[in-house]
Parts: C-alpha cells; structure tokens; sequence
C-alpha cells in the first residue's frame, strides 16, 4: 500500500468528512478553494493509502431503546486488554471498542435500561482482577421514532456504504428521493444517524492521532463542548456526539507530535465545569453495527 504525506488541505478535507462524512466533493471545494474534482482525487488518494479505512453510519443505540455505557477499566497482571473486552462482551453488544496505547481498555456497552443499576457491580464482579475506573451510562434523549421506511434506509447504508447516493438509496428502499432526503435529514437532527469516517492512525505519516476523554459537570456542558471547538477547530476530527452521555465528552484529535498532545491535555484540564480529562493514543476505533442489522432484521 502506498503511504502518503498528508498536508493542510488534505487534513481539512479529512476533518470535514469526519464530522459528515456524505458532504459533497463540491462543497467541501467551495469551502477550502478547490474544484470538486481535485477534492475527490485527494479523498481517493487517502483511500488508496490508507488513511481513510471506510466511511461511516453511526447510530444512536437510543433511537431503538438502548442505553449506551462507556467503561473504562485498568487491566492488571491477571487479564489482557482484550480479555477485558471478551469479558464485556458478555453483557451485550458493543457500539465501539478504542484501541489504543496504555493498560486502559474503553469500550461503549449496549445495555437495556433495566439494567442500569445492576451493570456496574456486575461488571466489576466479572472483570476482576481488572479495575473499574469509570463508568458513564448515556440519558435516552432521542424523541424520533423510527418508521419502518428509516430502518430500511439506515440498513441500505449500513450495507451499501455511508455516502451512497440519495437516488441510490431511494432506488434500493422503493421510496422517491425527496422523501429519502426528509427522512435522512430528520434522523440527523435528531441525533439518530452521525456519518463519519474510519481512519488508521498508523497512515497518517507526521501525525499522532489521539482521544481525549472529558469528565465534565453537567451544567457545563455546552460549554466546554464549544470551547473545545473554538481552541482546537484545527485539530479535531470528529466527536462521535450520538454515544455520548451528558457528563462527558470525547473527542478524536491530531496533533504533529507527544507534545502537542500534551499541550491540548493542559488546555482541556484549565476549562471551567472540567473534573478531570484523559488522553489516549489511538492504534484503532473500531465501531460495530451487527446489533443494528439484527435488531432492523427481528
């Protein structure tokens, strides 16, 4: 495979299908100066490299239900890191799994809300002798419903690829395309569909990519999530928002080198409504969506 440099236009373009991954060549080109041919033969080269692995559908485990509870556990002599992984996956189904350097393991636990206050000590009861550090349970704040047109639709894209085309969609679904682009627009405002991209850190030559994990007071929220946007807008890829709960926040940066990544950690830890902030360089972000086309399908 051939490795690429990539350069400011090339992270720009990268970070703006991080955060939607089925904007338009033609757009992402209006916005940086260039024509949408140049723009795609750059994402087809990141493709070609490496550095763009797949592009990405997630959903918010909400919209059919679910709980979503971010672990972050210690491993210790008795267990590996993927042991612990192996271990949780015996409560249910991931929504994501972060690879990264360290004795930490983070996963996204896909729960039932009965199970909200029996998760934790079952948990730790199982992944001795491995250490709990954290554990955020997500609120249900989806109100949309999904209609059995949205579920036909979001699994075309979970088959056929995140930025197919609308009359692609409409076509494989039987709907008109303008009713195509209502539905996918309203799951989006409603926090049921983020469409991203999957990158491998391991491509990006002349960059390290990391995750930054932030414990925060409720009231401060907003805040905060603005804040990181204002001081880091050049170096965030995305904050998969969908799987968040409302005490904390993740987001995947870039940074040049251990430096800069040290010096974002500072930053974060000074904002006002942050208890604490954790960072994390990644090997992978593995998403799963197995549990979507099961539950569409029964």
């Amino acid at each position: 495979m051939e490795r690429q440099m990539l350069d400011k236009i090339d992270l720009n373009i990268l970070a703006t299908l991080a955060r939607d991954c089925r904007t338009s060549y033609r757009s992402i080109g209006s916005q940086i100066g260039l024509t949408s041919k140049s723009v795609k033969a750059r994402v087809k080269n990141m493709v070609r490299s490496g550095v763009i692995e797949k592009f990405i559908v997630r959903v918010n485990p909400a919209g059919f239900g679910y709980r979503t509870a971010r672990i972050l556990v210690r491993t210790n002599k008795g267990i590996t890191k993927d042991g612990v992984i192996q271990r949780v996956k015996q409560f249910g189904d991931l929504a994501y799994h972060v690879h990264h350097i360290g004795r930490t393991s983070v996963a996204a636990l896909i729960i039932d809300k009965s199970l909200d206050n029996k998760i934790v000590q079952s948990l730790n009861n199982s992944l001795r002798p491995a250490i709990i550090n954290r554990i955020s349970v997500s609120e249900l704040p989806v109100s949309t419903d999904l209609s059995e047109t949205d579920l036909r639709i979001i699994r075309c894209l979970l088959l056929s690829g995140a930025r197919l085309e609308i009359s692609e969609i409409a076509k494989e679904v039987r709907i008109s395309e303008k009713t195509t682009t209502r539905r996918l627009d309203r799951m989006k405002e409603g926090r049921i569909l983020e469409f991203s991209v999957q990158c491998d850190p391991a491509s990006m030559i002349g960059y390290v990519q990391f995750a930054i994990l932030i414990n925060v007071e409720k009231s401060h929220y907003r805040n905060v999530y603005e804040r990181m946007y204002k001081e880091f807008q050049e170096n965030i890829l995305y904050h998969p928002s969908v799987i968040d709960p409302n005490d904390s926040l993740i987001f995947v940066l870039f940074g040049e080198n251990v430096f800069r990544v040290d010096s974002v950690l500072v930053k974060v830890d000074s904002f006002e409504g942050v208890k604490s902030a954790d960072v994390y360089i990644l090997i992978k972000w593995q998403y799963y969506d197995n549990w979507i086309i099961r539950e569409i399908d029964e």
